[in-house]
């Protein structure tokens, strides 16, 4: 047997009984399994999103100028089901050999539509009638022709064929091709970058937190045999294969673990919790190379960081037998360019172009928060040498071990408040990023929730023929009116004026007369404000007036609107399915009905990055817990041992609870502090121009989150400190 693999035979026999081992196996095996199943989902993604992009190039219309070469007409258009818009795309063959869209096996018929499963499903049993607002439904779009299993998607063929379609402007080819023009839930949903972004800061930055905290549990006894092996001639290269044999059981478990939890993936279409989102089968399968490569890698990390952050011995054999040991300063670096990188991250986004403002953000902010918690070390650094000399002057024996701990083990100050500064950093981030691009969308749920579909807007028909036959379909208790804007483009102040019919004046609250009558700030009917205050710039009051609403005609600074209202009242919602199926019948398949608002309500692709914000934020939060869970427990039991012996010579115990504020919960203070502070700052490039979302206010409950956090650590451990005095016994160690 040679000596390396000797070595690596005894480091994993003394694995179980080193100081805290049990601990480090468990956060081992953890730390590996999260970086490989983190690594994996990268892989998984960057498949899932090739696949979505080539199935959405497949299906991409090729339009052509005019209609000599065109073999379809296929124009979409957006519609809604609840506040997720989605695309319809109208059809029409022009010729018989006209090719079929991907996903579909045959042309639907005149008045017939085609729905994907998951708009089907969204629309089974509700008011939306879904089966019908297109024609009848008459199958489904198979995989093939949908970006992912989950997608809302609808082909449909008008009853008045070419004749209902703009056959101009959107006369194809056929489908895919270099320079078709794509189409579907990818137009709403953040790019790639982003999601790529959201994963580094708030899943690989935590893991990366584990992997350190996992690698260094139990350090104190560790460093000291490590140094003992320097001095009995072992070399690095045996230091390192004892290390390697200590770490390799755990790290083998948790590369075995990953494997399984990706398993499924590869199995079925594998439904992810919280998002609403299927990760598609043939995607996963495609991913299978780059799976392999996060197996390998994982390990490979995590055994290379176990080895690097071990001490340095050199110089064991130049002269006695205590080897000179060399620290490692990277946290003093770390510390020294917190300051610099927060400002440079800060106003240098500010700067950037646009197209690289994310990427430097998120680069920057990665680096804030993993420079942080060394800056916080220094600080306690600074504080432990002023804490000591302040209690050798008051007799305080807690301070004094406090304020020498502090002082000469920076790198445990910093294991112990990475969790808390990162925790308050994501917290931070993710409140940020589920904000920032909502003040539209949020704005028109807010309306929503105040007028409901009350009140519905539609797109003003240009034939008042059209006009006239929807109009005359209406249910019972729905009236018509028409709202008129006029905007000066100098002042950019508009004029408003509503026009109907005195029943539909009345609906709203307004006088009814031939001639038009001042409403201030729209009357007291809250759907009439909702409408002025969208529809107009700068516009104090309406003006109603009693006329036809047929007639009208948009020009450049003229809008005209037809407004479907509720004769029962504000809270009385119109029937929203029945009345977009009544428009594309009658109006045309470019009518568009939306409540109040349009589609800034149409929320569903901020819905979507909203909970992959809140599933990446949830698992990053995990893991720091996990981190400060574990990474606290085997601090507390070295803190426990170091502290032990002074129930014998101080006679109390009540120096355990002084250490423990002193040693635990004023850096934990500290970090929480300025964990918050430099959370607003960081947002502020982001929030320029855009509602506040972070503030000092805003982060309340996440800094009471961490402050008690801070508390339960520091009374764990002064009860860890109590109960090993009670059962410590002097012993070799």
């Amino acid at each position: 047997m040679s000596a390396m693999t000797h070595m690596l035979r005894i480091g994993r026999g003394a694995a179980a009984a080193a100081e805290a081992g049990t601990i480090r196996t468990w956060l081992l095996a953890a730390a590996t399994f999260l970086l490989a199943a983190s690594l994996g989902v990268l892989a998984l993604a960057q498949s899932s999103f090739d696949g979505r992009a080539q199935r959405t190039q497949e299906r991409a219309v090729d339009w052509t100028t005019g209609t000599r070469d065109a073999n379809l007409i296929a124009q979409p258009v957006t519609d809604m089901v609840g506040t997720t818009a989605f695309q319809v795309v109208w059809l029409e063959p022009l010729r018989a050999d006209a090719p079929l869209p991907p996903g579909l096996d045959r042309w639907p018929g005149p008045g017939e539509a085609v729905l994907s499963p998951a708009l089907a499903e969204a629309g089974a049993g509700t008011v939306e009638r879904i089966g019908s607002r297109y024609g009848k439904s008459v199958g489904t779009i198979g995989a093939e022709g949908l970006q992912a299993p989950a997608e809302l998607l609808a082909y449909a063929r008008p009853v008045g064929g070419a004749d209902d379609l703009d056959a101009e402007s959107f006369g194809a080819v056929g489908f895919g091709g270099a320079g078709a023009s794509t189409f579907g839930e990818d137009d709403n949903l953040p790019p790639s970058e982003q999601f790529y972004g959201a994963l580094a800061g708030l899943v690989f930055l935590p893991v990366v937190l584990l992997v350190t905290v996992a690698a260094r549990v139990g350090a104190v006894a560790r460093d000291r045999r490590s140094r003992l092996l320097a001095v009995l001639g072992a070399g690095a290269r045996a230091r390192a294969c004892f290390a390697l044999g200590e770490a390799s059981v755990p790290v083998l478990v948790g590369t075995l673990a990953a494997a399984l939890a990706l398993t499924p993936a590869l199995l079925i279409d594998l439904p992810l919790p919280m998002v609403d989102f299927q990760l598609y089968r043939p995607d996963a399968t495609a991913a299978v190379p780059g799976l392999i490569g996060a197996l390998l890698a994982a390990p490979v990390v995590v055994l290379a960081t176990v080895v690097l952050l071990q001490p340095k011995a050199d110089g064991a054999q130049q002269g006695g037998s205590q080897p000179a040991v060399r620290r490692g300063r990277l946290y003093r670096i770390g510390g020294f360019a917190f300051a610099p990188v927060l400002l440079v991250t800060v106003r240098g986004t500010e700067l950037m172009s646009d197209d690289m403002k994310l990427p430097f953000y998120v680069l920057g902010t990665v680096l804030v928060f993993a420079t942080l918690p060394a800056a916080v070390s220094m600080l306690c650094v600074g504080l432990g040498g002023r804490l000591a000399r302040w209690g050798r002057r008051i007799g305080s024996s807690g301070s004094i071990i406090a304020g020498r701990r502090l002082a000469a083990h920076p790198q445990a100050t910093v294991r112990l408040v990475a969790s808390l500064t990162l925790a308050v950093g994501l917290a931070a981030q993710a409140q940020l990023w589920g904000g920032v691009f909502g003040e539209n969308a949020a704005r028109a749920l807010t309306t929503l929730d105040r007028v409901g579909n009350s009140v519905l807007t539609v797109d003003y028909p240009q034939s008042s023929k059209r006009l006239a036959a929807f109009e005359k379909s209406l249910p019972d208790g729905v009236e018509s009116a028409v709202l008129r804007v006029v905007t000066d483009d100098e002042t950019v102040r508009s004029t408003a004026r509503l026009i109907g019919s005195c029943d539909a004046l009345k609906a709203l609250n307004t006088p009814c007369s031939s001639t038009p009558v001042s409403v201030p700030g729209g009357g007291p009917d809250p759907r009439l404000r909702e409408l002025v205050a969208w529809s107009t710039y700068d516009t104090a009051s309406v003006d109603a007036q009693q006329g036809r609403t047929s007639g009208w005609r948009t020009t450049d600074n003229t809008s005209v609107t037809l407004l479907l209202v509720n004769a029962a009242g504000p809270h009385e919602d119109l029937p929203m399915g029945l009345l977009k199926e009544l428009a594309y019948r009658h109006l045309g398949v470019d009518a568009t009905v939306t409540s109040v608002g349009g589609f800034y309500s149409a929320v569903g692709g901020l819905e979507a990055a909203t909970r992959w914000i809140r599933l990446l934020a949830s698992t990053g939060m995990f893991v720091i817990a996990l981190a400060a869970g574990l990474g606290a427990m085997g601090e507390f039991v070295r803190y426990g041992r170091e502290l032990a012996p002074l129930s014998v010579l101080t006679g109390r115990r009540t120096v355990f609870g002084t250490t423990a504020v002193w040693s635990l919960l004023v850096p934990s203070l500290l970090a929480v502090g300025i964990g918050v502070l430099t959370s607003v700052w960081l947002a502020t490039p982001i929030q320029i121009d855009r509602p506040t979302v972070i503030s000092l206010a805003s982060l309340a409950p996440t800094t009471l989150a961490a402050l008690c956090g801070a508390i339960v650590l520091t009374v764990w451990g002064a009860r860890v400190s109590v109960v090993s005095a009670r059962g410590w016994r002097p012993a070799a160690d």
